[in-house]
């Protein structure tokens, strides 16, 4: 039998065993992008810590070595696995759903995410028998979150090209069969240097922001990058 609780997965890679952030870390140097991606995905933990118990968080690990690792010590963590990222979506997705019914995956780079938009995913996918997924757009024509309380073959996943303008409507395009679809707020990711300035930007806009998101918009005031208004 699944667990009622819906799985909520962070997708993570652990610096020093891959390249992490590698746009960003051209601009501000590889210790920097590491630095971020960290925090980055502590905050998102953080904010999932807060939905229990209608979600259980997860780690979703790029390296299977690093399970056990300091860094992924605040949520359950389980293995991405090899392959391609539409394999390793479909891994997860499937392992997930398998295990709870209704699963959400998400990216680090969103943490300006709050426990309202999570909590209408959770809602909607908890809210019927029938089929139905979520989705989360990104600003860059990707996505922040995807998620349903279905199966979802893997030649769908793998089907999409990723980190184009396009993959965010390849995917909805192999999804929409499947069931209803609700779709959440635009967010923005962090690809590069100018992308700070947005986020910095959104965690400042947030009505009652996490003591960790404040943490977050403290470390990106280390930085110097455009303010939006300036570009």
């Amino acid at each position: 039998m699944a667990n009622a609780m819906t799985a909520i997965a962070i997708f993570v890679k652990t610096p020093g065993l891959s390249p992490v952030k590698t746009r960003l870390a051209a601009t501000l140097g590889k210790d920097a992008a590491e630095s971020f991606h960290l925090q980055a995905a502590n905050t998102v933990a953080a904010t999932l810590s807060q939905l229990s118990p209608a979600a259980q968080g997860y780690f979703a690990v790029a390296e299977t070595e690093a399970l056990n690792h300091p860094h992924w010590q605040a949520l359950p963590c389980i293995a991405q696995g090899d392959g391609g990222l539409g394999e390793r979506l479909a891994r997860v997705y499937q392992f997930l759903q398998q295990r709870h019914g209704a699963v959400m995956l998400i990216g680090a780079d969103s943490p300006q995410m709050t426990l309202a938009v999570l909590s209408e995913g959770i809602a909607w996918l908890g809210g019927g028998s029938q089929p139905r997924l979520v989705y989360g757009p990104c600003t860059d024509g990707g996505f922040w979150l995807i998620g349903g309380n279905c199966a979802i073959d893997e030649r769908i996943w793998t089907d999409v090209s990723y980190s184009r303008a396009d993959t965010g409507s390849q995917l909805l395009k192999h999804i929409k069969h499947l069931g209803e679809i609700k779709h959440l707020p635009t967010l923005g990711d962090v690809d590069e240097a100018a992308d700070l300035g947005d986020l910095q930007q959104a965690l400042q806009q947030l009505p009652t922001p996490l003591p960790e998101q404040r943490q977050l918009l403290d470390f990106l005031a280390s930085f110097s990058f455009p303010s939006p208004q300036s570009w």
